[in-house]
């Protein structure tokens, strides 16, 4: 059940009306961080930004904290954790329906932005848009690493069948001002993690594939928008910094590879071709033990032990849930 919490509700509709831009901080336990994502929200410039909590059935006070430090902050709460993409679905919907939104900006509660970083995002759409059809239908910073902001995450996404069903474009690079300054470009995906989707590209393509609960959702997401005819696009020039998937125990962790494991399977039963179907067997299932040798010399055996038996379960049929995030929860443990 959605429980609406808005303390103003002239407030709400002024704001929307004005920016027609919603940001949505999807919250699970987030405590701090949850807390440090708002504040950046509140703190952006030159663009008017309503951001809007919505909370998975947290149980550490973070929404208490949030409204206490916001007493106006509009928040929805689902009695359950419902995952990536049922809570930002939800999100999502009451954002077009009820708040009238042009632009929904989707973050994880572990992001932080830059204040010029949803301004930027909307001028590189623009500057985009007026570059060549088809319609611009998402935007997504830089991601660089919170602990190490010189260093980059990910700068959009492909599809692809090298190594892994999905790869992270300019991983591990260095964030130097040549790339800053770069102009905006076309990509198969923008990661979950912080994305602005236009209300055309929802209504045309529908929203996240709740079947995938989380990871690889935002995937299926730009190949379905592609499909509809929308391209997505990265900004260099917007930055935001991304503290790696904490609820789940960060970015090589067990729960993080299970999980990704698990739905690369389902990926590539929704999406199937001959060669990411050959990547998955060769690269992740037949040279697995080289894997193993790598995760062994960088401390990292549990996630590639995590992997595999994703893999695996993935093959039998299991799917990513509530209770299998659970499991792998940092703060559940």
């Amino acid at each position: 059940m959605e429980l609406r919490s808005t303390p103003s509700g002239e407030r709400e509709s002024a704001a929307a009306q004005a920016s027609g831009l919603v940001a949505v901080v999807l919250n699970w336990n987030g405590g701090d961080e949850t807390l440090a994502c708002l504040r950046s929200v509140r703190a952006s410039e030159g663009v008017d930004v309503l951001p809007l909590l919505a909370d998975n059935g947290s149980e550490d006070g973070s929404v208490e904290l949030a409204l206490a430090e916001d007493p106006e902050l509009l928040v929805q709460r689902y009695g359950s954790n419902l995952g990536y993409a049922g809570g930002n679905n939800r999100a999502v919907r009451y954002a077009l329906s009820e708040l009238g939104a042009r632009w929904v900006c989707l973050l994880n509660s572990d992001v932080e932005l830059r204040p010029d970083t949803l301004a930027r995002l909307l001028e590189g759409a623009g500057e985009a848009a007026d570059q060549a059809a088809p319609e611009v239908g998402a935007v997504g910073p830089c991601l660089v690493y919170a602990h190490e902001p010189e260093v980059i995450w990910a700068c959009g996404g492909r599809v692809g069948p090298i190594f892994n069903v999905t790869q992270l474009l300019d991983h591990g690079r260095r964030r130097d001002a040549e790339h800053a300054a770069g102009a905006p470009f076309a990509v198969d995906y923008l990661p979950g993690a912080c994305l602005l989707v236009s209300r055309a590209a929802c209504e045309a393509t529908g929203l996240l594939d709740e079947d995938f609960f989380c990871y690889l959702e935002d995937a299926d997401w730009g190949l379905r928008m592609a499909g509809a005819g929308f391209r997505q696009v990265v900004v260099p020039a917007a930055e935001a910094r991304h503290g790696l998937s904490s609820s789940t125990g960060g970015g090589y962790s067990a729960g993080r590879k299970y999980m990704t494991g698990v739905n690369s399977v389902h990926f590539l039963r929704k999406h199937p071709t001959v060669s990411g179907w050959a990547a998955l067997f060769l690269f992740d299932l037949l040279l697995w033990p080289l894997t193993l040798v790598r995760g062994m010399l960088s401390g990292r055996t549990a996630g590639a032990v995590a992997k595999l038996r994703g893999l695996i379960d993935g093959l039998r049929g299991q799917r990513v849930d509530a209770t299998v995030a659970a499991r792998f929860s940092r703060r559940a443990r």
